[in-house]
C-alpha cells in the first residue's frame, strides 16, 4: 500500500442528506453504493486501482458526525472558490474559505450538514 491512508469514512446521520450536500459541492463527484447489507456514499475516484485513496460516508451506528475530529481534506474536483461557493447553498457552513498553500495548491474548512469539519483542497484557486 502507497498512501500513509488507504480509506476513511465520514460519519453521516442522514445519508441522503449528506449525500445531497457533497453532490451540491463536489458538482455530483459522488455517487451511492452498497457494501454488504448498508448503503453508503463514494466518492469518484480511481481508489481501485490505487491511484487514489477511496473513503465513503456512512451511518453506523458506532461512528457521530463531529468537528472535533481529525480533519480530512476532500478533492475539490476543479478550482477551490466554486466548491466554497456552493456550501451554503447545500447546507453547510464555510470556516476558512481559502488558505493559500504555496506550492502545494490552495484549501478551504467547512462544516457539512452532518457536523462535520472537513476540508477541501485544490491545485485551482
Amino acid at each position: 500500500m502507497a498512501h500513509a491512508i488507504n480509506w476513511f469514512e465520514l460519519p453521516a446521520l442522514d445519508l441522503e442528506r449528506a449525500f445531497a450536500f457533497y453532490s451540491q459541492v463536489l458538482d455530483g463527484n459522488v455517487r451511492k453504493g452498497t457494501f454488504g447489507s448498508g448503503e453508503l456514499i463514494l466518492f469518484n475516484v480511481p481508489f481501485g486501482t490505487g491511484e487514489a485513496v477511496g473513503g465513503s460516508i456512512v451511518v453506523r451506528p458506532d461512528l457521530k458526525p463531529s468537528a472535533d475530529g481529525a480533519l480530512i481534506y476532500l478533492n475539490a474536483f476543479g478550482p477551490l472558490n466554486m466548491a466554497v461557493s456552493r456550501v451554503e447553498n447545500a447546507g453547510g457552513k464555510v470556516l476558512a474559505p481559502e488558505i493559500d498553500l504555496g506550492k502545494f495548491g490552495f484549501a478551504a474548512i467547512l462544516i457539512d450538514t452532518e457536523g462535520n469539519k472537513v476540508g477541501l483542497l485544490s491545485n485551482e484557486k
